[in-house]
């Protein structure tokens, strides 16, 4: 079987790498012949959505656009096409026609709410060329939808009534609980740096923190210069270090329709390392987290002080932490998603 997965972004993207990166070795030790195109070189990535970014949109779409036709072209070399979250970054007219005219078969991924809007919207008098309608069109002509959490799932049935809720995982043999507790209390979060405003509302709560390590991973440094907080890089080579240096995690959320079409890898990411995790009672959180088994919900601010103030206790963290690994165990790990993935493909084809 040879499929190709075309996935939005390049592996250095966290969606590409937990939605299809990760599933590769055991795809391929088991017989399937996998190709990866994303419609831009990770090099070019970087630098047209890095800090130094100028003109980010027009110069993204034409280097973007070129290569996702040429790979859409070739389809028809494969048993299966994966589509990864979008096509492309802005949605381009006819693209899903085409796609369907060259693929035998398409398995459509979606981990993010990006039937709501492109991630990168068209402008101006380009805005012509523009179908809003693309993910609506692309899960019509879709043999089978995976979908990241459920709301997702039930959206994606609106189109095709081949869909599977099919969450984002976390590899436990890589994402493992530290050998040793870390040996002061430490309150941290990792994400991206377009992540860093569901922060803002716990400015106070965060830089009032007594006999506390605050550590956030990957926000914007420009937009979090505030006292008593510690912002580093996000590195893949660190992340698992990182996370294993926390004692509790954080995962803020807005609550907007964007957000219920997040799959929580922050919380997996705290999780699988034994970690609880303090959330935003809202979207695939509600699917993950119990309260008080595996984790918290905390909404304003003083319940966000309230947790992090019940989690100074040593054993309520292991109980929770245990509890949290469990659950990542049993339903969010590699080990167990990839071979169902196996088999998905394998129906389709």
């Amino acid at each position: 079987m040879r499929v190709v997965f075309l996935t939005l972004y390049p592996d250095a993207a966290a969606s590409p790498r937990y939605r299809v990166g990760q599933f590769l070795p055991h795809l391929r030790s088991q017989g399937v012949e996998c190709t990866v195109a994303a419609p831009m070189a990770e090099a070019a990535w970087r630098r047209l959505t890095g800090p130094e970014r100028q003109g980010r949109a027009f110069w993204y779409h034409l280097h973007e656009t070129p290569r996702r036709i040429e790979q859409i072209l070739s389809a028809g070399r494969y048993d299966a096409v994966f589509v990864q979250k979008a096509l492309m970054s802005a949605y381009l007219r006819g693209l899903p026609g085409l796609l369907k005219r060259r693929a035998r078969r398409i398995v459509y991924d979606l981990d993010d709410a990006v039937h709501l809007a492109p991630p990168h919207p068209l402008r101006g008098m380009w805005k012509l060329l523009e179908d809003r309608a693309q993910i609506a069109a692309l899960m019509k002509i879709s043999d089978r939808i995976l979908a990241g959490n459920a709301w997702l799932a039930d959206e994606a049935r609106k189109f095709n009534g081949h869909v599977d809720v099919f969450p984002t995982v976390v590899d436990t043999d890589r994402f493992i609980p530290p050998p040793n507790a870390p040996e002061a209390f430490s309150v941290g979060w990792i994400g991206s740096p377009s992540t860093t405003p569901t922060l803002f509302p716990l400015r106070e709560v965060l830089t009032h923190l007594s006999g506390a390590r605050v550590v956030l991973v990957g926000a914007d440094a420009r937009k979090l210069s505030w006292d008593h907080v510690i912002v580093e890089p996000w590195n893949f080579d660190t992340e698992v270090a990182e996370a294993q240096q926390f004692s509790v995690g954080l995962m803020p959320q807005t609550r907007d329709e964007w957000t219920r079409g997040k799959c929580a890898l922050k919380a997996l990411v705290y999780m699988a390392c034994g970690i609880p995790c303090i959330a935003t009672p809202y979207g695939a959180a509600l699917e993950i987290i119990e309260h008080e088994r595996n984790g918290l919900f905390a909404e304003q601010p003083e319940e966000w002080r309230a947790s992090i103030d019940r989690l100074r206790e040593p054993a309520y963290r292991k109980q929770l932490g245990e509890a949290a690994r469990a659950t990542v165990e049993e339903r969010y790990s590699l080990r167990v998603a990839a071979p169902r993935l196996l088999e998905i493909l394998r129906s389709v084809v």
